[in-house]
């Protein structure tokens, strides 16, 4: 039988999306991407929610700061970061089907509501012409941004700055 998930021997990874009835408050979110984090096969994950804005960006109190009580820091497999939207939906890639009954095992854990998990393709894998007029084609005198590092790949917002907009977690020894 032919695995159709292989090309010329080299696995393809899988995506599969989270996807909660509720939007997740900050500790929820933590939690729950520190166990997504912890399970052996995860190669990215990318999340998704409504803004949190820092300033009022209309009417009359435009330009005031916005003190979302949502909107702090958390901490990720030992990596403090902003989170900056109210986590809607985790897209999650993983190295194939072995990992996915695992993945939505640790989900059921934390998630104490229903949730969607689908398998489908939410992530792209190769550079975009969004990616290539953001940081242009590569570059060996820029090395801030590496286009050959797939974990990039299909992130790119072309009104962001991608330093506020990507945080990259790099994999620790604990693994």
């Amino acid at each position: 039988m032919v695995d159709t998930n292989s090309v010329s021997g080299k696995k393809k990874p899988i995506q599969v999306e989270i996807f909660p009835q509720r939007v997740l408050m900050p500790d929820t979110a933590e939690q729950l991407l520190n166990v997504i984090d912890k399970v052996p096969g995860v190669i990215r994950m990318v999340i998704q929610g409504p803004s949190l804005p820092n300033r009022v960006s209309c009417g009359p109190g435009a330009g005031i700061p916005v003190n979302h009580p949502d909107r702090r820091v958390i901490n990720v497999s030992g990596h403090a970061f902003e989170l900056n939207i109210r986590l809607g939906r985790v897209q999650v890639e993983i190295e194939d089907r072995s990992v996915k009954e695992k993945l939505r095992q640790v989900v059921e854990e934390v998630l104490p509501f229903p949730f969607e998990y689908r398998e489908g393709f939410f992530i792209r894998r190769k550079a975009t012409l969004t990616d290539y007029a953001k940081y242009g084609f590569k570059s060996k005198t820029d090395e801030s941004i590496n286009l050959d590092d797939e974990r990039l790949l299909g992130l790119i917002d072309p009104k962001a700055n991608a330093k506020d907009r990507i945080c990259m977690l790099e994999p620790t020894e604990e693994r």
